[in-house]
């Protein structure tokens, strides 16, 4: 139990001694909870409290930012117990959990595109420049089996990418906006888990949700088309620059699996999905989605055909 049940009931305006039952939403401490209200009407909300303050807080601070700015691609922020949030469960699911339901994939771009046009400075890392949160150094591309000769053919095309990076969209955005955090329904989409949301580039968030839900490189295509048009972008441009940053996305990401997964040893269900997610991001990285060439070349160097 991470918060005071009658803090919770408060917040839902039901006595201190209604029932209720708890089911945790992973295996290991900090994990969400679903509680189940045993109310005249039943109903779950979900109580979410990080074990990281900063994340915890951060998560927080932003759930409130945009409950205040009324935006509805969320879950209804209830209350605060203590410092856990107390938050509606929209009825959908992830791509992790299932092929997303009919124009569910349409509604996390349109999701995503609205959350980067709010005009809401809050999170983690204002203030910073492109340069200081993606700094020019060389990837570690050894440390995913690449050879020194793969690696040398890549060191320049990776250069540009960094630099189309620094030059593309900053403002808030999600920056874990992978398919485990976006609860999806037919024609409906709801963001999530808001602890590392903050400054950062925007079409991370767009590249992260398209290479973790499995998606083709023709549905990828025109998803990051359709984010082009709700933001107002040249559709071509804005294709083949999320295809590029999609690489550089996925790179870091599986750069970062170890950490990942020695952090949910003890819990199998998320050790699956970050499996289940670095497989798809292996494979969408290898299939173009744009026409690019400096995603071309990244491609030739470390995955020639």
């Amino acid at each position: 139990m991470i918060a005071d049940p009658v803090a919770v009931l408060r917040i839902l305006l039901l006595p201190g001694d209604t029932p209720f039952e708890i089911e945790p939403l992973g295996d290991l401490p900090g994990s969400p909870e679903r509680w189940h209200i045993a109310a005249a009407r039943r109903q779950a909300v979900i109580v979410r409290c990080p074990l990281d303050p900063e994340e915890g807080a951060n998560h927080a601070a932003v759930m409130e930012a945009l409950g205040n700015a009324r935006f509805p691609h969320m879950p209804v922020l209830l209350g605060f117990a203590g410092k856990a949030t107390v938050e509606s469960e929209p009825e959908g699911v992830t791509a992790l959990q299932l092929v997303p339901p009919p124009g569910a994939a349409e509604a996390a771009i349109e999701a995503l595109a609205a959350l980067h046009a709010l005009p809401i400075r809050e999170g983690l890392d204002w203030g910073c420049a492109p340069g200081d949160l993606y700094p020019p150094e060389e990837v570690p591309l050894h440390r995913l089996g690449f050879t020194a000769d793969e690696r040398e053919r890549a060191r320049e095309p990776l250069l540009r990418a960094r630099e189309a990076l620094w030059a593309s969209p900053f403002g808030l955005a999600h920056r874990d906006a992978t398919a485990g955090n976006i609860l999806l329904a037919s024609g409906q989409a709801w963001l999530t888990d808001f602890g590392k949301a903050g400054y950062g580039p925007q079409l991370f968030d767009v590249a992260a949700f398209l290479l973790t839900s499995g998606i083709e490189a023709a549905g990828r295509r025109a998803l990051a088309a359709a984010y082009a048009r709700a933001r107002g972008q040249e559709a071509a441009a804005t294709v083949d620059l999320v295809d590029v940053l999609g690489i550089l996305w996925g790179i870091e990401e599986l750069l970062e699996l170890p950490r990942k997964l020695i952090e949910t040893l003890g819990d199998d269900a998320a050790t699956a999905h970050l499996k289940l997610s670095a497989s798809r991001v292996e494979k969408g990285m290898r299939q173009a989605a744009g026409s690019s060439p400096i995603a071309a070349a990244i491609r030739e160097a470390l995955w020639p055909a």
